[in-house]
């Protein structure tokens, strides 16, 4: 079962005897999943399709609750993408009902579909949530964590999707951004922590822990890779560090001996050598007395100058 499926099966078991939630739920189900048909001049027909089973009976039950309307629900087959069945209610004679969810207005004796965000049916704190549980159930989708963070309602509509992006950032502070996919306008969410906000928003609080946990473990795989690579990074320095000052050393004794060095810098070249792996902190901890990592590195700096004046620079080391 996808992780969408999972938070809408989740989302569709939710229940509230708000008439007002009700109705807003419906209206954003209908919204991004009902298709409109003529029965003649004046009568509109109501189809609404979904590929979730629980989906398909909150709609069934909401339209019973609501407006004590008992559809009827047929199973199809998805021929089209081949994996899933389709659920169907259709309700005819459905003017009044979409009228009431503010998906059609009437304009003198005309009835025409309306594009606009129903403000109307969102008033209440309650209802705007309930408002995008219902647009999420009719058409809404989330990645798994574990592969990307990526949330998407689609809808059909330009001016819809954009006053729906407009509402969810307004309200509720989601950074929404909308986009054109062959037909359809999206309204997504990328970033991992609005993905979180907009679950708590509609009550998928189930769902919610899901993906903080497994946000939160690949958080600390990247933490601990970031790690690794750092230390990786820091030996490579250490290592290319050391191979530069045995050579110095090495170059010094060449020339002039290594006796003819002063007692300090004698004393932590014979080190060096015999500790080519040792980061300069473990070197000044075996120097008599002990001394910190700027007295090593300042002795040290000292070899490596007096090399250079044989005209063998570092980097011919």
């Amino acid at each position: 079962m996808s992780f969408s499926s999972k938070a809408k099966n989740e989302l569709a078991l939710i229940r509230t005897e708000a008439k007002c939630c009700n109705r807003a739920e419906l209206s954003g189900i209908i919204r991004v999943s009902g298709a409109l048909e003529f029965g003649g001049l004046t009568v509109i027909n109501l189809r609404i399709t979904t590929e979730n089973p629980a989906v398909a009976r909150l709609v069934f039950i909401l339209l019973k609750k609501v407006y004590k309307l008992h559809s009827g629900l047929v199973m199809k087959e998805n021929k089209m993408l081949n994996k899933h069945h389709l659920y169907e209610i259709y309700i005819e004679k459905a003017n009044d009902i979409l009228l009431d969810l503010d998906l059609l207005r009437l304009e003198g004796d005309s009835i025409l579909l309306n594009d606009a965000f129903p403000e109307k049916l969102v008033s209440k704190k309650c209802c705007k949530k309930a408002y995008l549980r219902g647009v999420f159930l009719g058409g809404g989708s989330i990645s798994a964590p574990e592969k990307s963070y990526h949330m998407e309602l689609i809808t059909h509509n330009q001016t819809y999707a954009e006053q729906l992006a407009d509402f969810m950032n307004s309200q509720f502070n989601l950074g929404a951004k909308t986009t054109l996919r062959k037909k359809n306008y999206i309204v997504y969410l990328k970033e991992s922590e609005k993905i979180v906000d907009f679950l708590n928003v509609i009550g998928a609080h189930k769902t919610l822990l899901d993906y903080e946990n497994v946000r939160i473990i690949k958080q600390m795989r990247n933490n601990v890779n970031r790690v690794v690579n750092c230390e990786t990074a820091n030996l490579s320095k250490t290592i290319d560090a050391a191979y530069e000052q045995i050579a110095a050393i090495r170059i010094l004794d060449d020339h002039i001996g290594l006796e003819a060095l002063p007692e300090r810098l004698r004393e932590i070249a014979r080190i060096r050598v015999d500790n080519p792996e040792a980061s300069l902190k473990e070197l000044g901890e075996l120097v008599s007395p002990p001394i910190g990592k700027s007295g090593v590195n300042h002795r040290l700096k000292k070899i490596l100058e007096m090399a250079e004046k044989y005209n063998i620079g570092r980097g011919m080391v």
